[in-house]
């Protein structure tokens, strides 16, 4: 990690995952590959002939696949004082703390987000829910450093509806000002305890 970067999250399970299931595949495609070519020029009993390309290319085959597999081990967020690097399986973005609104995970989501002003936000990959516990203290990370280094969060005031000057309060709107100037209701308990 570099000095400059006070935060790197990297998702542990996925990668872990994504290494395994590589090597999987590119000791399948090896095996394969060199049991297909037993003797040179020799078709087998089925009548499919194989060269030494053939195997050759089947090896390459499995590293092809396994490079496309690495990719989900590429997520990554770096978080500095100016902003959040948010690298996900093909892009990578620079957010700067002015425009992002909240860090949120929401509840069924596979993966965090950073909301931006007008509803937008941007995938965080780096902090998954299949990393459970990890994934909660990298969240509460990142939104540490957003108190930090971030603007103070923006407070919404709440207009109250007023009837419209030109008709008259329909009837639910009547009966929804006749309980707001009640007030709360209480429920009276049947029964005493002592």
């Amino acid at each position: 990690m570099s000095a400059s970067y006070l935060l790197q999250i990297r998702p542990r399970k996925i990668s872990i995952m994504a290494i395994v299931a590589a090597v999987a595949v590119v000791s399948t495609m090896t095996f394969v590959g060199l049991t297909l070519v037993r003797d040179e020029g020799i078709m087998r009993q089925d009548g499919v002939y194989f060269r030494t390309a053939d195997a050759v290319s089947m090896v390459l085959l499995g590293l092809l696949a396994a490079g496309g597999i690495l990719l989900l081990a590429r997520p990554r967020i770096r978080v500095d004082a100016t902003g959040v690097r948010v690298r996900n399986v093909f892009s990578e973005k620079f957010v700067p703390w002015e425009i992002i609104e909240r860090v949120a995970f929401p509840e069924s989501s596979p993966w965090a987000q950073l909301i931006l002003a007008d509803d937008e936000y941007i995938s965080v990959m780096a902090i998954q829910a299949m990393d459970k516990q990890r994934a909660v203290v990298s969240l509460k990370q990142v939104r540490d450093l957003q108190a930090s280094y971030g603007p103070p969060p923006k407070v919404k005031a709440v207009v109250p509806l007023a009837p419209e000057p030109y008709r008259e309060l329909g009837r639910l709107e009547r009966i929804d000002q006749e309980m707001l100037a009640r007030g709360p209701k209480t429920k009276k308990r049947s029964g005493s305890r002592s």
